[in-house]
């Protein structure tokens, strides 16, 4: 696959390029040849950021574990037999792997799941919106330009690029019947899919480098709400006589009528459902993510030596708010920004010491 790209990612890359050096290519390789975490280590380090959707992170933990521990014990080997050449080690390599379909409502944790992953793998991760793809290229994008992302994701090492994660964002979107484009084929840019998620050799030409990128060894994972696939799934069941939560039931052939190609779909056997988060959910993300919104407020406020501190009742609140907003986790931030704006605002420079939310604060601000 060759392409064309912006003169300010051509610059981009070289200036990467120029810095990378040959006797660090084992080393940044390094981390995925040593790969050893198991499944139930790799849920419980994304259990510190990722709340919620228990059976699913399950799913996703097990696929991408045994993925990157397949690859790093393939690669020792391939070292081996090729006297210690990590170019044709990587080359010469096959393993089989297994990218995932997340589907879930906005802000459920489908892009979180997918970028902590990556580092907790310590690999680099590209995050693609879908919408912005056409078979033909529009808005400055097409299909070839995944490839040029994922080496800027990998500071222009190559072979780092070969072992990253590229997630596809609002995959529902390229649907053949929930295209909101008239000009666009999402069958079209489906079919450009294929070769690259199922794994092709490719040629990237930077400057007068041509530069060979592989996505065998990618791990593609794709997402999207899928709004109203639960209908399709349910009218199936009903049909056939099947009975429980259609998440347990959900097959290509559902996929397939909402709009998807099959031969896409069956790129991506890995398939999981993620749950609207409740707001307790919501309220689990403040207390404990590591990555928790309120945590960044909290660390903000710090530096000006105001000490934040929400009471119980007014975490359930922003969450209860959050959840009004319909945007998943994401709410969470815009609600904690409203409650704390005039705070924010007079405080610093004027005040130090403990500031104290409650629920009637909370209500106060948010109206």
């Amino acid at each position: 696959m060759e392409n064309g790209i912006s003169k300010h990612k051509e610059q981009r890359i070289e200036e990467k390029i120029a810095q990378f050096r040959e006797g660090q290519k084992m080393e940044a390789v390094q981390e995925i040849i040593e790969f050893d975490k198991t499944p139930s280590d790799l849920k419980a380090d994304m259990d510190r950021f990722v709340i919620g959707q228990d059976h699913g992170k399950k799913i996703v933990c097990t696929a991408i574990a045994f993925h990157y521990r397949r690859l790093g014990q393939a690669l020792k080997k391939g070292l081996a037999e090729s006297k210690g050449d990590i170019d044709i080690a990587l080359r010469s390599t096959r393993t089989p792997k297994a990218n995932i379909m997340i589907i879930g409502p906005t802000g459920c944790g489908k892009t979180y799941t997918g970028e902590t992953a990556s580092k907790l793998v310590g690999v680099s991760f590209v995050h693609e919106d879908m919408t912005k793809f056409s078979e033909v290229g529009y808005v400055g994008q097409n299909a070839s330009d995944i490839l040029v992302d994922l080496l800027l994701a990998a500071g222009g090492n190559p072979n780092v690029a070969q072992m990253g994660i590229v997630y596809f964002d609002e995959i529902d979107k390229i649907a053949t019947e929930t295209m909101a484009y008239k000009d666009v084929s999402g069958r079209g840019v489906q079919k450009g899919l294929l070769h690259m998620v199922d794994g092709s050799d490719n040629t990237v030409h930077i400057g007068k480098e041509r530069i060979f990128l592989s996505t065998k060894h990618v791990l593609f994972i794709a997402g999207g709400a899928f709004e109203n696939l639960d209908i399709i799934v349910k009218k199936r069941m009903a049909r056939q006589g099947l009975a429980g939560n259609w998440r347990q039931f959900l097959m290509a052939d559902d996929l397939v009528e909402f709009g998807m190609e099959r031969q896409l779909i069956g790129r991506f056997p890995v398939r999981v459902v993620y749950d609207q988060l409740t707001t307790q959910d919501l309220k689990n993300i403040m207390i404990k993510s590591e990555d928790s919104a309120l945590l960044a407020f909290r660390n903000d406020l710090d530096a000006w030596g105001i000490n934040l501190d929400f009471t119980d009742d007014a975490l359930s609140e922003v969450a209860r708010r959050a959840e009004q907003e319909g945007t998943g986790a994401r709410g969470l931030v815009s609600v904690l920004h409203r409650v704390l704006l005039e705070d924010m605002y007079c405080l610093p420079g004027n005040y130090t010491g403990k500031l104290v939310v409650d629920q009637t604060y909370v209500k106060e601000r948010l109206g």
